[in-house]
This record gives C-alpha cells, sequence and structure tokens, in this order.
C-alpha cells in the first residue's frame, strides 16, 4: 500500500472539512468496518472508555485520505470480502477492474496482470510484474499466497508502476493484504461456511491484551472439500485440504514508540489444478462437460521420483511459513519505520499436463525456496505542511532449489523422462525518494526517483534423462553450468495534483517502470535455453478524478491511461525438438496498452447502497515476432517432424480482456426492532481472453466472456453478535474458463466455479 498518502492530501483540507466527506470514500470501503491504520503506519491506541467511535474516527480519516490521494487505486474492505464471498485470491478479479490472476496451468501458482501488465511465471523463479504484499511483506513467489486469505482486514489493488516508496519496483502494480491487527480489547470469533460440493470453510480468531502494552492476535482457518470437477467414471476432482495459523504481537512501547511481530503457517494437501481437454492429436475423446476431466499416473514414473502410485490424482504437497517484525517511531519531524521479514516455501506438486488417462504430461515440481527482506523508510508525517517526503532502502534476498520432473514418453523420439534441477540466488536492493510540495493554495506537485539494483544468478543447470522401465540414467547428465543477469535501473514518476473544490480532485501523472530479467527454467536440454530474458520497462500517464457529490450520497472516481510498454517480458512458444513447442519467456520490443476505469457508489435511500466499477483496456504489439505455436504443432501432426515456424505479430492484439464489470445493490432494514436483515444482489462480467502463448488465435484458445450473479441474505442480531447467511453464487451456473494451457499437442483449460450454494454462521464475542 502506498505510504506516502500524507504526502498528497490536499492542503486546504482542514481536519474538520475531512470529516465531511463521503462515508464511503475509496472503492466499496465502508468505514466503520475498515481497520484502524494501514499495515504501514503506527498504530492506533484506543481509548478503554470508548473504543468503537476512536476506532471508527481514526478509520474515517484514514479511508477518507485516500479520496485525496493521486491514484486509480482499488480499496476493499473486510465486509466487502465476506459479502462477494472472496475465499481466494481468484475471487478478487470479481471486485476490481482490469484485474486478472490465472492459476498457473496444473499448479497452485497464480499469475497476476494489472492492466495487462503481468508476467505468467509458470517455472516460478522470477520476479512478479504484479507484486503481493502482506502487512507491508513481498511475497515474490506467487505461491507463497495460498491460504492467506482469512482474518483479513482490506484489500487493496494499486495499478501502474511501483515501489517509489516502498518495497521494490514494478512495472503492473501491486495488491497489498492487510490483516486484522490485534485490539486492546478481548475479542473472538468464529465462523462456518459449509456450501456445495462438501465445501467446508472453518475461521476463527482470538484477540485482545496481554498486559496494558502488549496486544496479541491469533487466528486460523480449515478449508476442505469443494471439487466440482469428475472424471469420466464420476470420481470428483479439485478437493481442498488446507489449514492456516496466523498470530501477531504488539507492543506499544510508549505513545510514539511500537513494535510488531508476526508469523503464519500453511499446510496445502489439495488435489493439484486439472483441465478439460480442449483438443489433442492423439485421438484421447474430447467431452462437452467442461466440469470432466481425466488424469494418470504412470508407476514408473512414480517410482522413480519416489512418490505414492496408488493415488494418481494430481496434487499439492506445500507447507509455507514466514515471520516479520516491525519497528516504528514517531518524532517530531517524522517516522522511522523498520521491517524485517523471512518465508519459507516447501513445495512438492505433481500434475498431468494434459488431463489424460493415459499419463501423459506427468510433471512433478520440488522446491525449496526462502526470501529475506529488509526496509528502512523514514517519512513526513505533519499532513498539515506544504512539504512532504519520504526517503527509504529496500533489500531482498531470494534463493531457490528446484527440481523439475517431465515425463515426455508419448512424444515419438523423445527421452521419456528428463528431470531438470538448479539452484538460483536473487538479490534487489532498492533506494528511493518521493518528494511532495504545495506550490499554489490548491496545487501540490509530486515527484520521486528510484535506484533498483538486481543482482540474479542461476546455477548448475542440470539435464538427466531416464530410462522409464529400467528407471536407469540414459547417457551422461548434461551441466549447463551457470547464468547470471544484472540490471541497474533509475525509475520515477512525476505529477501533479489539484482540488478544485473540497469534493472534487483531479491529477495526472508520468511515470516510468522497471522489472529485471529472469530465466526459463524447465526441461532443459539446450544451452540456449538458461540464456536471460532481459528487464522490461513500461513508460505510462495516467490522468484521474475523485469526486462526491449530494452530500456525500454519491462518489464518482474515474481515470484514463495509457502505456508504452519496452521489452515487454510474455510466455511465448521456444522449439526444442524432439521435445517440440514449449513455453519459454521472450521479450516483446514494443507494445502499448490504453484504457479507463470508473467507480461509482450511491446511497440513494438509506440503507440502500448501489456500487458500480467499469474497467476497458486493450493491448497492441506494435514490434513483435514470435514461433507460432499452433501452426509449429500441426505441421509437426501432419509431417512427424519439428520444425519452426514464425509468425510476425506487429499490429496484433494482446488479447486482453477489453472489458470488465462488477456491480452490486445491497439493502438493509430492521426486524423485530433491533435484528436486521441484508439483502445483496451483484454481479461481474469478464471479456473474452487469449492465452498469452496463443497471440494471434481464437477459436478454443480464446476464453470466452461470461457473466455471473451471486446473491446472498444476512439475518444479524442487533449488536451483531452473530449472524446467519445464506447465499448463491454463479446463480445461473454459467461455465466459464479460469485460464489455458497447452502442452504438446493437447489444450485445456481450467474451469471457473459452477454454481454453489452455501450457507454461513457467525459468531463474535
Amino acid at each position: 500500500m502506498h505510504t506516502s498518502f500524507v504526502v498528497l492530501v490536499s492542503p486546504v483540507m482542514s481536519l474538520a472539512a475531512t470529516l465531511t466527506t463521503p462515508t464511503k470514500v475509496a472503492h466499496r470501503v465502508p468505514l466503520a468496518t475498515t481497520p484502524a491504520h494501514s499495515a504501514v503506519h503506527a498504530p492506533v491506541r484506543l481509548s478503554p472508555a470508548a473504543p468503537e467511535s476512536i476506532k471508527v474516527s481514526s478509520q474515517k480519516m484514514h479511508f477518507m485520505r485516500q479520496q485525496h490521494v493521486a491514484d486509480s487505486a482499488t480499496h476493499i474492505d473486510h465486509q466487502e470480502l465476506v459479502n462477494r464471498n472472496v475465499r481466494q485470491m481468484t475471487d478478487i478479479v470479481r471486485v476490481a477492474p482490469n484485474l486478472t490472476i490465472q492459476p498457473s496451468f496444473g499448479s497452485a501458482g497464480l499469475n497476476f496482470a494489472l492492466r495487462g501488465v503481468g508476467l505468467m511465471d509458470f517455472t516460478q523463479n522470477n520476479t512478479p510484474s504484479v507484486m503481493p504484499y502482506v502487512d507491508g511483506v513481498a511475497y515474490p513467489i506467487s505461491i507463497m499466497t495460498s491460504g492467506m486469505l482469512f482474518d483479513m482486514d482490506s484489500i487493496s489493488v494499486n495499478p501502474g508502476p511501483g515501489g517509489y516508496t516502498h518495497g521494490q519496483m514494478t512495472t503492473g502494480g501491486e495488491i497489498n493484504f492487510h490483516t486484522a491487527d490485534p485490539t486492546e480489547q478481548f475479542h473472538a470469533g468464529i465462523t462456518e461456511d459449509i456450501a456445495s460440493y462438501d465445501r467446508n470453510r472453518v475461521t476463527g480468531f482470538i484477540s485482545g491484551p496481554i498486559s496494558r502494552s502488549v496486544l496479541f492476535r491469533i487466528s486460523g482457518q480449515s478449508m476442505t472439500g469443494g471439487g466440482y470437477q469428475h472424471s469420466a467414471s464420476g470420481e470428483r476432482f479439485g478437493n481442498a485440504n488446507l489449514g492456516a495459523l496466523r498470530a501477531k504481537l504488539r507492543w506499544n512501547i510508549d505513545d510514539n514508540t511500537h513494535l510488531d511481530i508476526g508469523g503464519h503457517w500453511t499446510t496445502d494437501q489439495s488435489e493439484a489444478a486439472s483441465g478439460h481437454n480442449l483438443y489433442n492429436s492423439y485421438g484421447v475423446p474430447i467431452n462437452s462437460d467442461l466440469m470432466q476431466t481425466s488424469w494418470g499416473l504412470d508407476p514408473r514414473f512414480a517410482k522413480i521420483i519416489g512418490i505414492d502410485g496408488s493415488n494418481t490424482k494430481p496434487r499439492e504437497d506445500n507447507m509455507f511459513w514466514g515471520a516479520n517484525i516491525r519497528f516504528t517511531k514517531d518524532f517530531t519531524w517524522g517516522r522511522l519505520t523498520t521491517l524485517s521479514a523471512y518465508e519459507s516455501v516447501d513445495e512438492h506438486e505433481l500434475s498431468n499436463q494434459t488431463d489424460s488417462v493415459l499419463s501423459y504430461g506427468n510433471m512433478f515440481r520440488n522446491n525449496q525456496s526462502n526470501v529475506f527482506s529488509q526496509e528502512v523508510k523514514l517519512e513526513s508525517i505533519n499532513p498539515a505542511a506544504r512539504f512532504h517526503w519520504t526517503a527509504g532502502m529496500y533489500y531482498s534476498r531470494t534463493e531457490q532449489a528446484q527440481n523439475f520432473w517431465y515425463d515426455s514418453s508419448d512424444r515419438p523420439g523423445t527421452t521419456p523422462l528428463n528431470k531438470t534441477s538448479y539452484t538460483e540466488g536473487m538479490q534487489t536492493f532498492n533506494q528511493y525518494v518521493e518528494l511532495s510540495y504545495r506550490i499554489l493554495p490548491k496545487l501540490r506537485l509530486i515527484g520521486s526517483i528510484t535506484h533498483e539494483s538486481d543482482d540474479r544468478h542461476i546455477r548448475n543447470v542440470t539435464s538427466t534423462n531416464y530410462n522409464l522401465n529400467t528407471g536407469a540414467i540414459e547417457g551422461t547428465p548434461t551441466n549447463f553450468g551457470d547464468a547470471g543477469a544484472l540490471a541497474n535501473e533509475f525509475s520515477g514518476h512525476v505529477g501533479l495534483q489539484y482540488q478544485f473544490r473540497p469534493n472534487i480532485m483531479g491529477y495526472a501523472m508520468f511515470s516510468r517502470g522497471f522489472k529485471p530479467g529472469g530465466f526459463s527454467a524447465n526441461i532443459t536440454e539446450l544451452a540456449s535455453q538458461i540464456k536471460p530474458f532481459k528487464p522490461e520497462q513500461v513508460i505510462t500517464y495516467e490522468g484521474g478524478f475523485k469526486t462526491t457529490f449530494f452530500k456525500n450520497k454519491l462518489r464518482f472516481n474515474g481515470a484514463g491511461f495509457y502505456y508504452d510498454y519496452r521489452d515487454q517480458q510474455i510466455v511465448s512458444t521456444v522449439l526444442v525438438p524432439p521435445f517440440g513447442a514449449l513455453s519459454g519467456y521472450v521479450n516483446a520490443p514494443r507494445s502499448y496498452i490504453y484504457g479507463a476505469e470508473f467507480d461509482v457508489e450511491a446511497h440513494p435511500i438509506h440503507g440502500l447502497s448501489l456500487t458500480q466499477n467499469f474497467g476497458y483496456q486493450h493491448g497492441v504489439y506494435s514490434q513483435f515476432q514470435s514461433l507460432n505455436r499452433t501452426a509449429t504443432t500441426n505441421q509437426f501432426t501432419q509431417t512427424g517432424v519439428w520444425s519452426a515456424i514464425n509468425t510476425n505479430y506487429d499490429n496484433y492484439s494482446m488479447g486482453l480482456a477489453n472489458l470488465t464489470l462488477s456491480g452490486a445493490a445491497t439493502y438493509s432494514w430492521h426486524v423485530l426492532r433491533d435484528y436486521q436483515m441484508t439483502f445483496d444482489v451483484d454481479y461481474s462480467y469478464r471479456g473474452a481472453q487469449t492465452q498469452p502463448q496463443h497471440i494471434g488465435d481464437s477459436g478454443i484458445y480464446r476464453a470466452p466472456a461470461y457473466f455471473l450473479v451471486n446473491s446472498f441474505l444476512t439475518f444479524a442480531s442487533p449488536k451483531q453478535h452473530w449472524s446467519a447467511t445464506v447465499y448463491a453464487q454463479n446463480l445461473a451456473d454459467r461455465h466459464y474458463w479460469l485460464s489455458g494451457g497447452t502442452q504438446a499437442t493437447f489444450y485445456g483449460v481450467i474451469p471457473g466455479m459452477p454454481r454453489f450454494v452455501g450457507a454461513r454462521l457467525n459468531y463474535t464475542y
């Protein structure tokens, strides 16, 4: 989350004026339910005599400032997450415009994109274009986010280049997750959520004081079932089996000094993502039922890699844990913040890449990674000052050890089983300064500069081929040695913010974003495969406005943007005979993206809330040539020989989902004097989208547009100590895709969730 919001607050707004701004100023953020402070600000001490009133006042001051911040971030509070049934990361796309979160095919890893900028990191060893942050801690390996969406206070989605006021540079943006903080009074709660397909989710928390100055919070979740896919014989697939714990300890050393210690642990034994086969050239039958999938595990493959061969289902066996320490000290002249964090990944992932009973495309990933990060920041804290500043340094070190096993026995002329192993080390050092000065009573000038150094090395890349029948190594393992990639880049932004009236603000921003290069690291058979792809940069132009009208009953925000993209990192196709057309990273020299976003919230009558998000994006490659996967694969099907067919993709569309919409109508009223009923109907729409590996393709490679409708009804006690909710997701039972992928001459898609009907019981003390 951009921690420099105090720098951008309009100077003409006094505190009294600020408190008269809308009751919901950020994108769907009810002030009474949002956290008292962001994860990167000093704790707010609550008076035992009137905790709720002080907390709500602090929330208003914080989130009302967002309406005077020169950005287009989407903010989603705890209640909105509950109302929209956001249980897993891919659900967030239903409430934020121009956001894409897709499962990496056959993996629990995720790919994030904002406004068309994102990296499909199927090898899980490269820096994402859109960085997730949890309580200010960067998660550079996307699978680290598994199971963390519980006891969440808020989420903010920030598009555009980042890293100017914290963390590391990104080209696409960031998603900030702020988990619930300890409270000064004792609170506890538990929620039981049961739904279709035996889905069961239990979450709970305990929070309160240990002493007058030490507070704690412990929370957890358990999620099982929910598998909505099935085999031809009717066997269910896709069940979750996940547990997670989180703990926070806060020591208020004095009114100006605070120490926060946090830790978390997650275990994931879920069945892995599996797709529905739409096309293959092996004669495997294609079924029209999108929810039908297939899988198989060659017992020889299982024996060689040392896993249980009696369970043939693709599956996860992962554990994640981490700890962090934040120290905050306020002085008369500013605030000092330090944040130290350590995150660990232990991943064991089995998948069937072709979704076939014939055991084609068995893949096993063994990934041990750890990430250490350290940040030190100084910032001004007086919102009434004409001059504001933020300066800091961020360091991150990542170490990985991966083994990637792949069974290619289905392809003529291939070595049946390949193991690619390597270690990789990455170090990133970012220094940043942001300055803001009020040059006129209503006009503020904003500027920043960052320098980032990124040094990464992939080491001891070794390719080993095995005989499936005997398990013996065939030939001599090939060691491709080491490769390195070093980048040093300056980035920054400049902008103007003008407060036309207390309720109308406009801004214009020019930014340059940067992201380092990296490596493809799967099925390595040629030395050229470990050559690093280049860094990318994006130059952005953005203008927007934020307004409120009719005594806070209507809020209307909007933004338009244009991105000049250089050396865009994309997953394309490389030819590796005899393995064929494989996914690999390449750079598109020039491309551009443009679009617009609007957000509306209205409260026409008491108890009724209407919200609407609109996102439009369109991307075009202006200079790019690459292997045509479809043509190359079709030629192999006809001739049995792999040979490259390249295509010039100049002026081709990127295939982005051009239009994303979401909206809700929520009405609350009292029954039986003090009890409360809440009824909601909400929807989301996503336009058609082409998978990144199939530029210019249509037909089965283009995910159709889809429209989802959801609803819930809640009955709550007078003081909200308990509530009961019935809900339905995807009421019309629409069938749609989350993502797609190609392996050999198979093309499959991972279906989205069908209709779910459920009930949720909540009790809070």
